[in-house]
C-alpha cells in the first residue's frame, strides 16, 4: 500500500517550465548539429529534412525565444513564488553536497557499506540544475550576439564574434553529449527506473522511493505526518 503511495515532488509549474525547456532543447540541438555538421551526410540531411538552410535558421531562432522565455519564467518563479523561492533554497550546493558525493562514490565502488541520506536534491541533481543555468546562460548569450551580428560587430571587436562562434558552436555539442549520456542515463535509463521516470510528467514520487532515494525528505516532510496520523 505504501509503495503505491504517491507524493507531489515538482509542482505544475516547475513541469511546464521542464517541458518548455526539453522543448527547446531538441529542436535547438538537432537544428544545431544541423549547422555544425552541415558538410556530413548526417547534416545535409537534416538541413533538407527542416526544409532547407533559411528554414533550419528560422526554427533554431524560434527554439531559442522559447528558451530565453523559460529562464525569464523560472527567473520571476524563483523570485516572485514561495515554491519557486523554497526549491531553489533546497538546489543551492551546501557543504555536505561534497561529503556526499564522495561517500556515494566510496558506495558504488563496495568501499563503503552505507549510502549517503540525501535530502530533496542529491548532489548529482544539483550539479544538473546548475550545469543547465551556466551552459543555458553562455548560450543564450553567444547566441545573442550571433544573432545580432552586424549589431553587435558596431560595438564589439571581431574577437569576440570569433569567441562567441566557438563558444556556441562547441557548447551546443558538450551540452548535447552531457544531456544524452548524464541526464538521460540518470533520469530514465538506469536499472531503477527504465524504461523511463514518470516524474517529470505528473510530477511524483512514490513513497518507498523517496524513503529509499531522499530520506531526509520524507523524514523532515512526512515521517512526522505518519506518526500524528498513526497517534
Amino acid at each position: 500500500m505504501e509503495e503505491k503511495t504517491k507524493i507531489e515532488r515538482f509542482s505544475t509549474a516547475f513541469r511546464l517550465q521542464h517541458f518548455l525547456l526539453l522543448s527547446s532543447f531538441i529542436v535547438l540541438t538537432v537544428t544545431g548539429l544541423a549547422l555544425r555538421f552541415h558538410e556530413s551526410w548526417f547534416g545535409k540531411f537534416m538541413i533538407n529534412l527542416e526544409g532547407g538552410v533559411i528554414a533550419r535558421g528560422y526554427i533554431h531562432r524560434l527554439a531559442a525565444v522559447v528558451l530565453v522565455l523559460v529562464a525569464v519564467i523560472h527567473f520571476f518563479y524563483v523570485l516572485f513564488t514561495k515554491k519557486g523561492h523554497e526549491e531553489f533554497l533546497l538546489l543551492l550546493p551546501k557543504a555536505k553536497d561534497f561529503s556526499d558525493a564522495i561517500l556515494h562514490a566510496k558506495y558504488n565502488l563496495g568501499l563503503s557499506p552505507d549510502p549517503p541520506r540525501f535530502d530533496k536534491y542529491a548532489p548529482k541533481e544539483k550539479f544538473s540544475y546548475w550545469a543547465v543555468v551556466a551552459g543555458s546562460g553562455l548560450m543564450i548569450i553567444t547566441g545573442l550576439v550571433l544573432w545580432f551580428e552586424a549589431q553587435a560587430m558596431l560595438v564589439l571587436p571581431k574577437w569576440i564574434f570569433d569567441v562567441a562562434y566557438i563558444t556556441h558552436s562547441f557548447q551546443g555539442v558538450v551540452i548535447a553529449a552531457a544531456i544524452i549520456l548524464w541526464h538521460l542515463y540518470n533520469v530514465h535509463l538506469n536499472p531503477k527506473k527504465f524504461p523511463m521516470s514518470k516524474t517529470w510528467l505528473d510530477g511524483k514520487i512514490s513513497l518507498d522511493e523517496m524513503k529509499q532515494e531522499h530520506p531526509l525528505e520524507y523524514e523532515r516532510e512526512y515521517q512526522k505526518q505518519e506518526v500524528e496520523k498513526k497517534s
